[in-house]
């Protein structure tokens, strides 16, 4: 890590009396503590991703039967389909939390360990800027982050992350850390497949140390470090890259994160289509037009952007400095974050990390400058104005108005999120008699079904894109346009391979086209309906199981939603 333009002894240490220095320091703790307290309270909100139900029926199959899987264990379409599962060691994590405090407890670990990060990545960033500034840098981070904040394998991911850019930075002080980067990397591998953004980081940080070595303190960047030495680096890298071959499926495990890289980009056109994490800002920005501004969520990731490429301009300008390092992070996690959506928290935790060390190289020389005077009042203004503006973002969250700012799906609180799961419908398509196989839409509640009656029964597609293939994909939107225009064509896919009718699950927030198309098309009867889900059964299959048609007034009164269901 290219070190800071002047030596800690030229940097701000306080001022004037020790009362008025232990004052100081007090009151930067307060407003650290503050700011660390609003991003655990704005990672408080009730269960809503679709995809923990299986992360945890997963967890619950592998302590019950003592393996890992290997081939899908939750789909009729694949199923014979190699399962690449990294993310087992987050799956038996979460389950031992929901059996002991259910879907809060797994909640409040989640926004620990998120808010662990962001220490992390702060402590690892701008070590000797006032906590004030600091602060305000790190609000668009903590927002980005906030809006991705959800219980899946990434909270571990950004963990890791950021453990990886504090020991990058303090390692030349402190050599027995390199050695800890390789035991990191295991405990990564076997969590969570984007594992390889460790590798991204390591890259970045050998790039760094061979562009200082030919410098030699030249063309802005900072003189060669004496340590770690090229033998150490080099080691280090090779047990990096051995033990990510050390996981439950070896060379295709440590391969598996280039499966991932081209669904969303190579083959974006086409996922991005209908899984919304998958868009790139950009495209959202297309498709919403002027009400993207509603998204503080997006606009703080503009925003974050142009603050941390404005620090490099900037630091250049004033010192003739940049840092190979910090504008190779930059550019990948950008990459990243313009490439999808779902990987804005990771490049936040970069880009704070990134602006923070820009700020504070470009500052390090006026650093005595800036003491304030023996006499003078030791409190800032800026530490006063960030002091309420961390309160008030506090109260925010705290009292509801922050949600109605956002997206109105992240309330302040704990336990499943209301009106969010499909479990009424999933249990009743579970009973005795019913098809063992189901359709479901959207295929993020596929997850719910599956966690109720896998693996026993199995689902025609779910939100596992590691597992579904492009064909069935295909064809799952293909007969989405089937029960549009009430169309029966779509009962071909399954009768074509002599199989009996799958029950038909479909959700009244995405899916409601469908409910209507299927209601009007022939020989299929609505057997249960709640404010979520409806469940059609054949008519054949309904009177086997001396089952009515139910009422479907209830539906017919909402409004029109899209064609096809987008997650």
């Amino acid at each position: 890590m290219a070190p800071i333009s002047a030596s800690p002894e030229t940097l701000p240490s306080g001022s004037g009396t020790p009362a008025d220095n232990q004052c100081q320091r007090l009151s930067s703790r307060i407003l650290v503590g503050g700011l660390f307290l609003w991003t655990f309270l704005s990672l408080c909100f009730p269960l809503s991703d679709t995809d923990f139900w299986w992360h945890l029926k997963t967890g619950e199959l592998m302590l019950q039967e003592g393996r890992i899987p290997q081939v899908d264990w939750y789909t009729f379409t694949d199923s014979d389909k190699p399962w690449i599962d990294l993310h087992w060691g987050f799956q038996l994590l979460i389950t031992v939390l929901y059996r002991w405090g259910g879907a809060s407890l797994v909640i409040l670990v989640k926004s620990a360990v998120i808010t662990a990060a962001v220490g992390l990545a702060w402590k690892a960033g701008g070590a000797h800027l006032p906590a004030w500034g600091k602060s305000a840098v790190w609000i668009l981070p903590v927002i980005c982050v906030s809006g991705r904040a959800y219980e899946r394998p990434e909270m571990l991911s950004q963990l890791f992350l950021a453990a990886w850019l504090w020991m990058a930075r303090h390692v030349a002080a402190r050599l027995r850390l390199i050695w800890l980067l390789p035991v990191l990397q295991l405990v990564w591998v076997n969590c969570h497949a984007l594992f390889v953004l460790g590798l991204v980081a390591g890259v970045c940080y050998v790039i760094d140390d061979v562009a200082r070595g030919i410098a030699r303190g030249r063309w802005g960047l900072a003189p060669p470090a004496a340590a770690p030495s090229v033998a150490a680096i080099f080691w280090t890298g090779v047990l990096l890259l051995t033990v990510c071959f050390v996981n439950p499926y070896f060379e295709e495990g440590a391969l598996f994160p280039l499966t991932l890289y081209r669904k969303f980009t190579v083959d974006q056109w086409f996922y991005s289509k209908w899984v919304a994490e998958l868009m790139r800002p950009l495209d959202i920005i297309t498709f919403r037009g002027w009400k993207v501004v509603q998204n503080p969520y997006l606009m703080a990731q503009f925003g974050l952007w142009c603050l941390t490429a404005f620090s490099f301009v900037w630091l250049f300008w004033r010192r003739r400095r940049w840092s190979v390092l910090r504008l190779f992070l930059f550019t990948a996690f950008s990459h990243l974050a313009w490439e999808a959506q779902r990987n804005t928290n990771f490049f936040a935790l970069v880009a704070g990390f990134t602006a923070c060390e820009n700020f504070q190289e470009g500052l390090a020389f006026e650093a005595r400058a800036a003491l304030p005077r023996p006499g003078s009042d030791h409190t800032p203004y800026g530490a006063w104005g960030m002091a309420v503006v961390v309160a008030g973002l506090i109260v925010a969250v705290v009292t509801g108005s922050w949600n109605t700012i956002g997206n109105l799906n992240k309330p302040f609180g704990l336990g499943d999120g209301r009106d969010q799961f499909i479990h009424g419908a999933a249990r009743f398509a579970g009973q005795e008699g019913f098809p063992r196989r189901a359709f479901v839409s959207n295929f993020g509640q596929a997850a719910v079904y599956i966690y109720h009656n896998a693996p026993q029964r199995r689902v025609f597609m779910d939100g596992r894109l590691e597992v579904c293939t492009l064909n069935t994909f295909e064809s799952y939107i293909d007969i989405l346009s089937h029960m549009f225009v009430s169309s029966s064509a779509w009962e071909n896919v399954f009768q074509q391979a002599g199989e009996e009718l799958p029950v038909v699950i479909l959700d009244t927030n995405l899916s409601l086209p469908q409910i209507r198309g299927v209601l009007a098309t022939p020989g299929w009867r609505l057997v249960f309906v709640d404010p979520l889900s409806a469940v059609f059964l054949s008519n054949a299959q309904a009177d086997r199981l001396s089952l009515p048609a139910v009422s479907a007034s209830s539906l017919l009164e909402r409004a029109p939603d899209d064609t096809i269901p987008r997650r």
